[in-house]
C-alpha cells in the first residue's frame, strides 16, 4: 500500500512539475495583449522558440508603451497619419479626453524607453543559434493597449498599428486570419528590423529639437509645456488650419538643430550596417527552407502573408541593393546629390564621423555638405534604376516589409 501510494504521489509531483515548466504559447499572450505576463513567463528561455517569443514580446511591449505614451500626451491625430518615423505607428483614440501635460523630457523618455526595449530584444536574439524552430502567431487576433488606459479592448488590434507601419491592410478582404509560423529566418528578420529602428532612433535623438518645440509644440500635442509664445497670444479659434500650417512652416524655419550626441550618427551607421548583415543571413535561411508553412518571408517556392509571392530575381536583386547600401555606409561609394557634377558625391563615412548641424534647407541646397564632397564612384539614379527594376513600382513597400 505504501509503495502504491508513493508511486501515485510521485506521478502527481511529476505532473505538477511538468505543468509548472510548460510555458503558454506566445500566441496566447499576444492575443490578449498581455505582454508583461509573457515577459515574465519567458524570462528564462531554454530554446530558440522561447528566445524568439521573449524577443518578440520585448519589441511589442516597447512599442505598446511608446504608442500608449504618445496617446496619453495627446498626439495630434493628423501627425499620426503622416509618414513621420515612429509616429505613424501611433493609433490615436479620438474619444480619449484626458491628456497628460506633454514636455520635451517626457517625449525624450518615450524614445529612450523604446530604444532600450529594442536593445533588450536584440540581446535576446543574439543568444539564438541557427537551429530551426516554429512559433505560431495569429496576427489577425493580436491586440495591444493602444491608448494606454490599462485595458486591452477588443478593437485595439495589433494589425491596426503594424499595418500602418508596414503598408499591409489591417483586415483581409476575405476575412481570413493572418496566421504566421515564425522560424529561424524570421528571427534574423526581427534582429535586422530592430537594428534599423535603433539606427533611426540614434538619428532622431542625436539632435536638440527644442527650436522646433518652441514653434509648434501646440500643433503636435494637446497640452504642451512650455507652451510656444505665439500660442499664448494667438486667437485659438481664428482660422485654426491656416495657423497650424504657419506654425509648422515656422518650425521648419527654426529647424537648425545642434548635435547633442556626437556619436549618434556613427551609432546609426553601425546599426544600419548590422541590419544589412542580418538581412543577408535571413535570406540565406529562407532559401534553405524546404517547407511551406504559413511563412512571413517566403522563398520562391513558398507563399507569404495573404498569398504574397517573392521571386528569385527579386531576392537576388535585394542582395545587390544590400551591397550598394553597405558600400555607401562604408564610404566606398559616394551618395549622390541632385545638384552635384557627375562623379562627385557625399562621403557618408566622413559625414557621420564629423556630422554637421541639422539644417534641412542647407542640406537640400548642398552648402551643409561641402566638407564631405569627394570625387569617386557615385551611387546615382542610374544605379538605383537598375537595382530596383525587378520590383517594379513596389520597391518601397518591399523594402519596408523585408527591411
Amino acid at each position: 500500500m505504501f509503495t502504491r501510494y508513493s508511486i501515485s504521489l510521485g506521478l502527481v509531483l511529476i505532473a505538477l512539475s511538468g505543468s509548472a515548466d510548460t510555458v503558454k504559447p506566445l500566441d496566447e499572450f499576444v492575443r490578449d495583449g498581455r505582454f508583461r505576463d509573457g515577459l515574465s513567463a519567458y524570462a528564462s528561455p531554454t530554446n530558440n522558440a522561447e528566445r524568439f517569443s521573449l524577443a518578440a514580446l520585448q519589441v511589442l511591449d516597447g512599442f505598446q508603451q511608446f504608442i500608449a505614451g504618445f496617446n496619453k500626451l495627446g498626439l495630434n491625430p493628423e501627425l499620426a497619419r503622416s509618414m513621420m518615423p515612429f509616429l505613424r505607428a501611433v493609433v490615436p483614440n479620438r474619444q480619449q479626453t484626458s491628456k497628460d501635460v506633454a514636455t520635451p523630457e517626457k517625449v525624450v523618455s518615450l524614445f529612450g524607453n523604446l530604444k532600450v526595449s529594442l536593445q533588450h530584444a536584440n540581446a535576446t536574439l543574439a543568444a539564438m543559434d541557427a537551429d530551426q524552430f516554429s512559433v505560431e502567431v495569429n496576427l489577425s487576433k493580436a491586440r495591444m493597449d493602444l491608448d494606454g488606459d490599462g485595458i486591452v479592448a477588443t478593437n485595439e488590434m495589433l494589425m491596426t498599428s503594424l499595418g500602418r507601419s508596414l503598408g499591409f491592410p489591417s483586415v483581409s478582404k476575405t476575412g481570413e486570419d493572418l496566421i504566421i509560423h515564425f522560424d529561424s529566418a524570421d528571427a534574423m528578420w526581427l534582429n535586422g528590423y530592430n537594428h534599423f529602428l535603433l539606427g533611426l532612433l540614434d538619428v532622431v535623438t542625436a539632435y536638440d529639437w527644442k527650436p522646433v518645440w518652441s514653434q509648434c509644440a501646440h500643433v503636435v500635442f494637446c497640452n504642451p509645456q512650455p507652451l510656444p509664445l505665439i500660442a499664448q497670444y494667438a486667437d485659438a479659434g481664428r482660422d485654426r488650419q491656416t495657423a497650424q500650417i504657419a506654425d509648422l512652416i515656422a518650425a521648419l524655419h527654426e529647424m537648425r538643430l545642434e548635435l547633442v550626441h556626437k556619436r549618434g550618427l556613427r551609432n546609426a551607421r553601425d546599426e544600419f550596417r548590422a541590419m544589412i548583415s542580418c538581412s543577408r543571413i535571413c535570406w540565406q535561411r529562407v532559401l534553405a527552407e524546404t517547407d511551406d508553412d504559413h511563412e512571413w518571408l517566403p522563398s520562391p517556392t513558398q507563399t507569404g502573408p495573404r498569398g504574397a509571392k517573392i521571386t528569385l530575381q527579386q531576392i537576388e536583386a535585394w542582395q545587390h541593393v544590400l551591397d550598394e547600401l553597405d558600400s555607401i555606409l562604408a564610404g566606398q561609394k559616394l551618395l549622390a546629390h541632385w545638384r552635384m557634377k557627375a562623379g562627385t558625391g557625399i562621403n557618408v563615412d566622413k559625414l557621420v564621423n564629423s556630422p554637421p548641424r541639422f539644417d534641412p534647407v542647407l542640406l537640400i541646397q548642398g552648402s551643409a555638405l561641402i566638407p564631405y564632397i569627394e570625387k569617386g564612384p557615385v551611387s546615382d539614379q542610374t544605379n538605383w534604376r537598375t537595382l530596383t527594376q525587378p520590383f517594379g513600382p513596389g520597391f518601397a513597400l518591399f523594402a519596408i516589409w523585408v527591411n
